[in-house]
C-alpha cells in the first residue's frame, strides 16, 4: 500500500501548474514525501564476473521506500535485493541481463537488506547507480 501511495505521490509531485482549479500535488496531502531524504549517486566500474554491494537498513517506518534505478552499457548487468536472516540467503527479487533498472523496495520487514549488482557480461563496463531513500531507510555500500 505505501508503495502506491508514494508512486501516485512521485507521479503527481512531477506535475505543475497547468492553470486548472485543481491543487497542485504537494497541497494534497502533505504527509506524504515526494522527495527523497537523501540519494546515493554512483559510478562502478565492474570488470568481468565482478560485483559490488550496499546495504539499505530499514522497515521499521512504513515510509521506508528505496527507489532503486540502475543503468548499464550492455544488457548484460544482473542485480538483486536479499537479505541473510538466520544465517540464509532470502532473495527479495532478482533479474539478469538488465540494461536499465526502476524499482521500487519496500522492506518486508526491518533488517539490513542488500542491493547487489553483477556484470554478468564478457566485458569490462560502468554501471550507474541511483538510491532514493525514503522514510528512515540508511545506506553503505560494503
Amino acid at each position: 500500500m505505501k508503495r502506491a501511495v508514494l508512486l501516485a505521490a512521485l507521479v503527481l509531485g512531477a506535475c505543475g501548474d497547468d492553470g486548472s482549479a485543481m491543487p497542485d500535488a504537494a497541497t494534497i496531502d502533505s504527509a506524504v514525501p515526494v522527495t527523497p531524504r537523501e540519494t546515493i549517486m554512483s559510478t562502478m566500474p565492474l570488470q568481468v564476473g565482478e560485483l559490488v554491494e550496499g546495504t539499505m537498513t530499514g522497515g521499521t517506518d512504513p515510509a521506508d521506500i528505496a527507489v532503486i534505478t540502475l543503468s548499464a552499457p550492455t544488457p548484460t548487468m544482473g542485480w538483486n535485493i536479499h537479505g541473510h536472516a538466520n544465517g540464509g540467503t532470502q532473495v527479495i527479487f532478482e533479474e539478469h541481463m538488465k540494461t536499465t533498472v526502476a524499482y521500487t523496495f519496500d522492506p518486508p520487514t526491518q533488517a539490513e537488506w542488500y542491493l547487489l549488482v553483477r556484470n554478468e557480461g564478457q566485458a569490462n563496463m560502468d554501471v550507474t547507480v541511483k538510491v532514493e531513500l525514503f522514510g528512515g531507510m540508511q545506506w553503505a555500500w560494503l
